[in-house]
């Protein structure tokens, strides 16, 4: 069954590419983001069947927008990163969360049946060890996932108060084309953007430094799966379930080029969690069959392509 979507952020990097899937499976997918440049930069494919809708989030605004008949909203955008959050984590009270509660009531009141939203897998569990599922207590002590974690409690309230179903994706590290290394979130699109350069990689951590690394083509795929039951809310980790160490990762790039590359190794941050590793079965239950693409046949093909293409 076709849907009509909203999708805000939806001209980012996960958010372009689930709009991607949406349209060519079939739904009526309007994109709401900042179209700076007055263009979408990473819509391409799909541009002359979306609608654009230029527009800045804010708490204050009437989001006329929302009064166009949406059956799902999903909500990608959010102003701001660990390595951002970790220094102002004032964006997180004073801009995301307040444009969230905002968007989703309002989503209610215009007969919205469902908000999905991205969380954060890498950073709402803070120090748990081991492969984490959705059991597991989350703890985060990065702002980014303090914020993330306090969404998916708002969205439970306007759950509750407003009868808008929502589910919530906690994500695990997002990598794959149109990556904006200059945002310096994505340590593969950063890595491979330095070593285009010929400048020296800056690595944090060590072999105990594990991360779960996952194409964004798999996460707009299975983030489709909200779009089966409008009625039925739940949280979702989405992960590999495989840690790759940072020092395992420096091996694979090794691997992509011809030329030494240039690296100094630090210890891991105090904003970084020392692993973040996700048990998506639960997810995974309603794919039978699905297995993700992995880095040893993922990189070699981003590498190969252009930086802009998208």
């Amino acid at each position: 069954m076709a849907h009509r979507i909203l999708v805000t952020g939806g001209d980012g990097f996960v958010g372009s590419h689930f709009v991607e899937r949406a349209v060519n499976d079939g739904h009526e997918v309007s994109v709401l983001d900042q179209f700076s440049d007055g263009c979408s930069k990473n819509l391409r494919s799909v541009e002359d069947r979306v609608r654009l809708i230029p527009h800045i989030l804010d708490d204050n605004d009437s989001m006329t927008f929302m009064d166009e008949g949406f059956d799902v909203v999903y909500h990608f955008a959010w102003n701001s990163h660990p390595v951002k959050a970790w220094e102002q984590p004032e964006v997180e009270v004073q801009s995301n969360l307040p444009i969230l509660l905002h968007l989703s009531r309002r989503a209610a009141a215009s007969g919205v049946r469902k908000l999905v939203f991205a969380s954060s897998g890498g950073t709402v569990y803070g120090a748990s060890q081991g492969l984490i599922d959705e059991c597991v207590v989350p703890r985060p002590f990065n702002p980014y996932g303090i914020g993330k974690l306090t969404a998916e409690h708002l969205l439970y309230y306007v759950q509750q108060r407003y009868g808008l179903a929502t589910d919530v994706y906690r994500i695990a590290n997002a990598y794959g084309p149109r990556q904006d290394p200059a945002r310096q979130q994505g340590v593969i699109a950063v890595w491979m953007d330095r070593v285009r350069k010929g400048e020296t990689l800056q690595v944090f951590g060590d072999d105990q430094t594990l991360r779960d690394y996952v194409h964004v083509e798999d996460i707009a795929y299975l983030m489709s799966h909200s779009l089966r039951d409008l009625s039925h809310s739940d949280t979702y980790n989405l992960g590999t379930g495989r840690g790759v160490s940072v020092l395992q990762l420096i091996e694979l790039f090794k691997a992509l080029v011809d030329v030494n590359i240039d690296f100094n190794i630090a210890a891991r941050r105090d904003l970084d969690n020392a692993s973040a590793v996700l048990d998506a079965q639960k997810l995974l239950s309603h794919f039978p069959g699905f297995s993700f693409q992995t880095l040893e046949a993922s990189l070699p093909k981003l590498w190969q392509q252009e930086p802009d293409d998208g």
